[in-house]
This record gives structure tokens, C-alpha cells and sequence, in this order.
């Protein structure tokens, strides 16, 4: 395993840090957690980039072995991280995506399975309705690379991706895939998977043809999940401050000074200990549950659902 001395931090986020070692990037999953565009929040959760680091190599490899690309290298690196495959990230001009591979794709692809509690699609229609499902999986794009994430058209996000010919298909074919997958894993455990979001890159097959790669992480940061009505993922933490004077604040800022708010809104209070402790468990569980027969763990979740009610 690589030392610290021999990395170079490349990027600290607000929930993980991105060190380059050698010609290989590493994925440090933290501790810490962010809500609301606030960056890192003041406390921390214990156990969570652990958990984070074993949920994405376990659905990583999951997948891989059936036929997605992923940017997962196995190298030795600690518990808490991962080893990937860096791809080349371009910033404010797109006109070489059509023509470049090894680049990151500068879209959040989004995909819905349902209409999930405070889920955005009630704010838009009518037609939507809390607790209603699709037969295939919903698919939307933001931007990825600007201060405040836009929504994209199809097209939009298609033009701004430079994809070429079938590779806009195989796109949201993969994206599809993955939905459909992670869904059957979380259902085993009697879990349901509302939406989530996954990021890619454009690659190179080994005989040269330029190739979708699924990169970044997947976990409950990435996803939507709830149990018996109880939220399985970030958005537990998300209802808690939703309560808070402080959310309140920290929206009319928003409103008030743009990017700016951050400057002018107090720091937020912590989780109570309490809840801080049951979120730890509920990562821990969740990176525990995936791709698991062993039916006593997998109703080890139904411990933490009272707990989490009492938050709701």
C-alpha cells in the first residue's frame, strides 16, 4: 500500500479528498458529510467513509462483471479508499469532448425508479404523485461542473457532451442498467431505491474504440433510499436541518445573496449525539446489506428504523 508521503492531493472535497499516486488517482472517503450546497458540515460521522469506501469497490466490482466499465483499480490502498483510473477533466470549453477520449463527462446523470418522499418531480407536475413508481427508469441530466448544478434537456446535455453516434444510446442504456441493478440488490434486503445519480467518462477499449466508464462513487450520498417510509440515505440528515431556524436562514440566504450565502448565514448546529450515533450505524449497515444472503444481516436494518423515526 502506498504511503501519504508518496501523494499528491489533487482535490479536497467536502466529503472526500482525491490524492494522485503514481499514474493512478485515490479516493479518500471522510467522515464528513454535506447538505444543502453548505460544503462540509461542522461535525462529523463516524464509520461513514469506511462504509462508503467498501459500498462503492463491492457494487463496483458487482457490476463490472456484468459488462460495465468502471474506473475501480485493484491496488492496495486503506479501508476507507479506493484506487481508480483518472480521466482528464475539462472546464468552461467542451468543443473537444467529440473528439478526445480518456476526458470526464461534464453531466450528473440522475435517474428516478419513483416518486420518492420531497422528491423535485412534485414541485413540477401534477401528474407525479408521492409513492408512485415507473416501469423503466426515469433519466435527467444537470451540469456537473458549474457553482449550482443546471438542468439539461436531453439534447442539451447530449450536445454538451460531445457524444458521438451510439454513444448517446449506450449512455442511457448504462444508465438504466445500473438503476435496474442496484434496485434488485437493495430490494433483497427489503429496501426501496427511489433515484439516484452517477457520473461517467469517455474511456478506451482494448482495441482503441472510445467507451463509457462509470466513475465517482455510488452509496446512500449518491441515492435515495427509505425503508417501512423511513429514509435509508443523506436525506436523514437533509429532514433533520429541514427543521431547523437555521435552514430557514440559510435558504432565505441563498435567495438573497446567491453564491455568496455561505459568508452570510451562521454555521449550522450539530447533529444530536444520539442521531449522529444511529446515522453512523445506518451507512455501516447499508455497506453490510449489499449483495448479502445472510438473512440475519439483512434485517439488521430493521434495528435502526425506529431510531431514524424519531428524526423523521
Amino acid at each position: 500500500m502506498s504511503t501519504s508521503s508518496q501523494r499528491a492531493l489533487v482535490h479536497k472535497g467536502s466529503t472526500k479528498d482525491v490524492y494522485r499516486d503514481g499514474d493512478h488517482l485515490v479516493f479518500n472517503f471522510s467522515d464528513r458529510y454535506s447538505v444543502f450546497d453548505w460544503g462540509e458540515m461542522p461535525d462529523h460521522v463516524p464509520l461513514k467513509g469506511l462504509a462508503l469506501a467498501k459500498f462503492t469497490r463491492k457494487i463496483y466490482r458487482a457490476l463490472e462483471e456484468k459488462g460495465v466499465r468502471t474506473h475501480l483499480l485493484e491496488i492496495p490502498v486503506g479501508d476507507n479508499e479506493i484506487a481508480i483510473r483518472p480521466y482528464e477533466v475539462v472546464r468552461g470549453d467542451y468543443t473537444s469532448m467529440k473528439q478526445e477520449d480518456n476526458l470526464f463527462i461534464p453531466l450528473e446523470v440522475i435517474f428516478r425508479l419513483g416518486v420518492a418522499t420531497g422528491s423535485s418531480l412534485l414541485k413540477r407536475s401534477s401528474e407525479y404523485k408521492e409513492g408512485q413508481r415507473f416501469e423503466t427508469p426515469m433519466i435527467e441530466f444537470t451540469t456537473k461542473l458549474e457553482r449550482f448544478d443546471r438542468p439539461l434537456t436531453h439534447e442539451e446535455a447530449k450536445i454538451l457532451g460531445g457524444f458521438r453516434d451510439g454513444e448517446w444510446k449506450k449512455l442511457l442504456y448504462t444508465t438504466q442498467s445500473i438503476a435496474k441493478f442496484l434496485n434488485d440488490v437493495f430490494a433483497r434486503a427489503g429496501i426501496e431505491l427511489w433515484d439516484g445519480k452517477v457520473e461517467f467518462a469517455f474511456g478506451k477499449t482494448i482495441d482503441g474504440n472510445r467507451t463509457i466508464v462509470l466513475v465517482d462513487s455510488i452509496g446512500p450520498d449518491e441515492l435515495r433510499l427509505s425503508k417501512d417510509g423511513v429514509q435509508l440515505s443523506k436525506e436523514v440528515m437533509r429532514q433533520y436541518y429541514r427543521k431547523t431556524a437555521w435552514y430557514q436562514t440559510m435558504e432565505a440566504g441563498k435567495k438573497e445573496f446567491g453564491i455568496d450565502f455561505k459568508n452570510r448565514v451562521p454555521v449550522p448546529e450539530n447533529l444530536p449525539a444520539r442521531f449522529l450515533e444511529t446515522v453512523s450505524y445506518m451507512y455501516t449497515i447499508l455497506a453490510a446489506v449489499i449483495l448479502c444472503d445472510d438473512k440475519q444481516i439483512l434485517s439488521s436494518v430493521d434495528k435502526i428504523l425506529p431510531s431514524l423515526k424519531e428524526y423523521k
